[in-house]
């Protein structure tokens, strides 16, 4: 037997195990940088669905119960009425002309005018008319005087006729300030005033994108929570109405949790061009931002302080659990559902959208159109989710019908209780209009 020997280079040899070494090191070093890079890529993963926890549609943001219709001037007068009306007016303009376009004498004609127009049906010329009268009376008779406020609130009640939304917003605003600005409730008509204004705008803010009216937003949502702080505080004379005024700025942060965060993200998504344009907006959206964070504890806080200082605080503890709900804290939800159902209230017996009852809602700003409406029926779970939608009619509007479908998906309902006291699966069928 013959053994060949081969002899290798011990130079060569050690060089291609160096070599071997080198892309050794090499694969095991990317392998930890691509490891560590996947790891932080889940890790900013996780942290951006963290951020996304779905947050529950506020009812009367896309889509409302249709409960009310609006108002149209269809009366049928008789048109000699119109004629004596349109000339009581030329007389009215002749007087002016010769009395003096602020004579004292002129308010109460506009006045009795604009009452007139308002049997008649005619809003518009009813508006011109409070206009005219209102103005006369600031000149002459100041800006508080009860006649005044008097024929305001007879205006606003025109505008809420017309629909005109803005129109109403200011008006509203202006009686508002004039009657205390939240200053004090004195009186049942400064706090009547002061919800009547306070309800309104919630519902302009629900209906309304606020990518362009942050400032509004945020000077609105901070005079309510101090208006709330004055009312609710120990010894204060307004305890009285600290409740409603607590449920409307409960009612302004549903609303602050659902529609901050969107805009907010789409804001920082920008380039660095549009974001240097949006400098000076981006403190408000900040603060906005901060108010959305804290939301859910600021509700909870500002009603458990409420609840002890109230005379009776139901409403308020049916508010906090709802609230709470609302964000999937059902913990001992249930049994206070319950301790309400046992006392008689029939609210409970079936479910609500949320929030429920914390303002006085409002057509304004809500489509009319019967093609903007949907009967649906749906199954609202015991945890207040509905599933098994169904339209059963949408006036052949398929949009409507898609709109309405997806927004109720996105709603939190309050559930309904049986007779056991526990919460139970419901089946309902409703009316449904878009709000926007």
């Amino acid at each position: 037997m013959v053994v060949c020997i081969f002899r290798c280079d011990p130079s060569k040899f050690c060089f291609a195990r160096a070599h071997a070494g080198f892309f050794l090191r090499y694969i095991a070093s990317m392998h930890k940088i691509l490891s560590k890079q996947l790891v932080l890529c889940f890790l900013i993963l996780l942290s951006q669905a963290a951020k996304a926890v779905l947050v529950p549609q506020p009812i009367g943001v896309r889509i409302a119960p249709l409960i009310h219709e609006v108002i149209v001037d269809d009366t049928a007068i008789d048109s000699s009425e119109l004629l004596a009306h349109e000339q009581t007016l030329q007389r009215v303009i002749e007087r002016q002309r010769t009395l003096g376009a602020y004579h004292p004498e002129l308010a109460k004609s506009w006045l009795d005018l604009a009452h007139e127009a308002v049997r008649l049906g005619q809003s518009e010329s009813a508006a011109t008319l409070f206009t005219q009268g209102l103005h006369n009376l600031r000149l002459n008779a100041g800006l508080t005087t009860d006649s005044q406020i008097s024929a305001l609130s007879e205006w606003i009640a025109v505008l809420r006729r017309l629909g005109d939304a803005d129109g109403l917003s200011r008006q509203l605003e202006y009686r508002y300030r004039i009657t205390g600005f939240g200053s004090s409730f004195a009186t049942d008509q400064s706090v009547e005033y002061a919800l009547e204004y306070f309800d309104h705008e919630l519902s302009l803010w629900a209906v309304r994108p606020w990518d362009s009216v942050q400032r509004e937003v945020l000077k609105f949502a901070e005079h309510l929570e101090d208006v709330v702080d004055r009312a609710c505080e120990p010894g204060s004379t307004d305890l009285g109405v600290c409740g409603a005024l607590v449920k409307r700025r409960l009612q302004m942060l549903y609303l602050i949790v659902y529609a901050v965060e969107p805009y907010i993200e789409e804001r920082q998504s920008l380039g660095i061009q549009s974001q240097r344009r949006i400098s000076q907006e981006s403190i408000t959206d900040d603060r906005l931002e901060v108010i959305e964070r804290g939301a859910f504890l600021a509700g909870v806080r500002m009603l458990e302080r409420a609840i002890k200082r109230v005379e009776d605080p139901s409403e308020l503890e049916l508010a906090l659990t709802d609230w709470r709900w609302f964000f999937g804290r059902t913990a001992g939800a249930e049994e206070v559902y319950a301790r309400l159902f046992d006392r008689g209230d029939d609210g409970i017996s079936k479910p609500v959208e949320l929030p429920h009852g914390l303002i006085n809602n409002s057509t304004v700003g809500y489509t009319s159109a019967s093609d903007e409406r949907a009967v649906f029926r749906f199954t609202v779970t015991k945890r207040g989710r509905v599933r098994d939608i169904k339209a059963t009619s949408a006036s052949q509007n398929s949009r409507a019908k898609r709109l309405v479908k997806a927004a109720l998906r996105e709603l939190r309902f309050r559930p309904a209780i049986g007779p056991d006291g526990l919460a139970v699966g419901f089946d309902a069928e409703k009316t449904y209009q878009l709000t926007r």
